[in-house]
């Protein structure tokens, strides 16, 4: 029969080691490949960097409160946090911890929810090496248990770390995007997917789709309400174009377009359901609202209505 305290040594062990692993994460010089040998030489690796990563979330929603306050910060880089909390903050930790494993108990994983602001954009690193990056204006969903998708509302760019028996799957509404390595982008608005792919290859499903249709690298499948979905040719340098710089679109749908500058900006944009499906390539300069309406409005010749803050786009020869 093996020691109670043994099992407790080990597991701090563990612990420790998901703790240093986390932390590393912050460092130009992480070592992903020794990282992804750790997870994979034992499932207690995995579930306790899970643990690790969503503590560190919710602590960090927290707010400063949990935090001492650096005398001079470096912007961008995260200060080390572990073994500098106070006595509060250690029961706090205790605390999540206990909840996070009760969960775990009672069948029903965790799941953070990553979120940016209007101008913001977020890289959001995997358990498994992979990035996702978010969108401004954009909510994604990452649960502790590998069995259950990513949820996506809005926009990201994702970089997967080839898995062939671990796929990556993210839910964005109705449709159901599966990798297994690779470099692609989702954008959603109303009704509207788009998945485009820079390299490698993915697969869209849906409940009205019965077999996936496979999307490879140069190609974007857009895909309407019920439709089977429409499959193009793309650039792949404006795919996840919008990371830095200007919004640049290489025939991509206006109904896309317009929700991107209202994520972007934060503004209440639309356009009219008859041109929603329009295609449209070209770049606009991210910025307020309005300004890159009517860039998009002189671009396309489509028409500005404005009621108060909200701008809506329509074709001008509609009556």
């Amino acid at each position: 029969m093996v020691d109670g305290r043994r099992l407790n040594d080990m597991s701090a062990d563990i612990d420790e080691a998901a703790a240093r692993w986390h932390l590393a994460q912050a460092d130009d010089d992480m070592d992903w490949a020794a990282f992804t040998d750790w997870l994979e030489a034992d499932p207690r690796h995995r579930d306790a960097y899970d643990a690790m990563a969503l503590l560190d979330d919710r602590i960090d929603a927290a707010g400063p409160a949990l935090h001492p306050r650096a005398a001079n910060p470096v912007p961008g880089r995260r200060s080390p946090r572990w073994g500098a909390w106070s006595a509060i903050a250690a029961a706090v930790i205790a605390a999540v911890l206990g909840l996070l494993y009760q969960g775990r108990r009672t069948g029903e994983p965790a799941v953070i929810a990553y979120r940016t602001a209007p101008g913001q954009v977020r890289t959001i690193r995997l358990a498994d090496g992979s990035r996702a990056i978010l969108a401004p204006g954009s909510v994604l969903g990452v649960p502790s248990s590998r069995e259950q998708a990513l949820t996506l509302d809005g926009a990201a760019f994702f970089d997967v770390r080839h898995d062939a028996g671990r796929p990556l799957t993210v839910q964005a509404g109705r449709y159901t995007i599966r990798d297994v390595g690779t470099r692609f982008d989702i954008a959603m608005a109303e009704g509207m997917v788009r998945v485009a792919v820079a390299e490698g290859e993915v697969a869209v499903s849906s409940p009205d789709r019965r077999d996936a249709m496979a999307v490879v690298a140069g190609r974007a499948l857009t895909i309407q309400g019920q439709d089977r979905g429409v499959l193009r040719s793309i650039d792949i340098s404006t795919v996840g174009g919008w990371r830095s710089g200007p919004l640049v679109y290489d025939d991509v749908p206006l109904g896309l377009v317009v929700a991107d500058i209202a994520r972007a900006s934060g503004t209440a944009v639309t356009v009219d359901h008859a041109v929603a499906e329009r295609r449209f390539s070209g770049m606009i300069a991210q910025g307020d609202g309005p300004r890159m309406a009517r860039s998009l409005a002189a671009l396309t010749g489509l028409a500005l209505r404005v009621d108060g803050d909200a701008i809506h786009l329509v074709d001008r020869t509609a009556r």
